[in-house]
């Protein structure tokens, strides 16, 4: 088992609150956070600023990208299948990578829970792979490289925000890194995952407590960073067989007239993360032309 990655890091969530998964790390790494949403959920009511309040005092920058849409609005546009602002978030991303020479990008993890955080990994992947092509365009003009003689390489990470946040059993050392919180630091987390809870209420109490209870405390005493899926093995192929969550909860809520739409994996996220992984090959054909 490796110990965390050196290097300058960013780190990119769906909602506020995902911070909380990976608190020690964030008081290691110091990292940039870009957060998608504002995280108001179907209430309306915004809670980045308790997860602002969380990164200043563990020594993060907050990046550029901050909050700008609600979740209301980023739903309506998935079900619209507006590839726009989702092309304009991805490039942000690749030239904040790019601006701030980061070597390790840590993302939410592609579940299947909510479509947001799966389309945060997608963003991340296509921000990078269209970073990384920049990167070697660049080497390959200009035969840019760092000190050590090798070009700049470009890391993704995601970490799990529903499922167990530990390595499953017999899982390569090589596919994962551990940080190894303090009995101080693990404390403060487990203080900040009820606090905010209990701030937030509704279904992210819910989610915390299950949280709990279905992998105990102990579970979130060491923090996991996953080595992103190789291209051919992404995540989300495993909804071509079974639908995610997020359908069958959306189909409760229409069904309780709640929602007015089920926002479906094939029809509306699949066409999008399809359309992103389609930029990145096309910025890899420019730098290859």
């Amino acid at each position: 088992m490796k110990s965390t990655p050196e290097g300058r890091s960013l780190l990119v969530i769906g909602h506020p609150g995902h911070e909380l998964r990976v608190y020690g790390w964030i008081g290691q790494a110091r990292p940039i956070v870009c957060i998608l949403t504002d995280g108001s959920g179907s209430d309306g009511t915004p809670r980045l600023d308790k997860t602002l309040e969380i990164l200043h005092e563990s020594g993060a920058e907050i990046g550029p990208l901050c909050g700008e849409l609600s979740d209301r609005e980023i739903y309506e546009k998935i079900l619209r299948h507006e590839y726009d602002p989702f092309d304009i978030l991805c490039e942000r991303l690749a030239r904040l990578i790019t601006a701030r020479d980061i070597d390790l990008v840590v993302s939410d993890a592609i579940e299947g829970y909510n479509p947001v955080h799966d389309l945060c990994e997608a963003l991340v992947r296509t921000g990078v792979g269209i970073a990384r092509n920049a990167n070697d365009a660049d080497s390959n003009e200009n035969a840019d490289k760092k000190s050590n003689g090798t070009p700049r390489s470009i890391r993704h990470y995601t970490i799990p925000l529903m499922n167990d946040p530990r390595p499953a059993t017999g899982s390569m050392e090589a596919e994962h890194h551990a940080i190894e919180l303090t009995p101080l630091r693990f404390k403060q987390k487990l203080e900040a995952m009820r606090s905010y809870a209990a701030s937030a209420g509704g279904i992210l109490q819910e989610e915390v407590g299950d949280a709990f209870h279905n992998f105990g405390e102990q579970a979130f005493a060491r923090e996991y960073l996953f080595a992103a899926a190789a291209p051919g093995q992404e995540p989300e192929r495993r909804f071509s067989r079974q639908k995610p969550f997020y359908e069958t909860y959306g189909e409760q809520k229409v069904a309780a007239g709640r929602y007015q739409s089920v926002i479906r994996f094939r029809e509306h996220v699949l066409p999008i993360v399809n359309h992103l992984r389609k930029k990145v090959s096309d910025t890899r054909a420019d730098a290859q032309g």
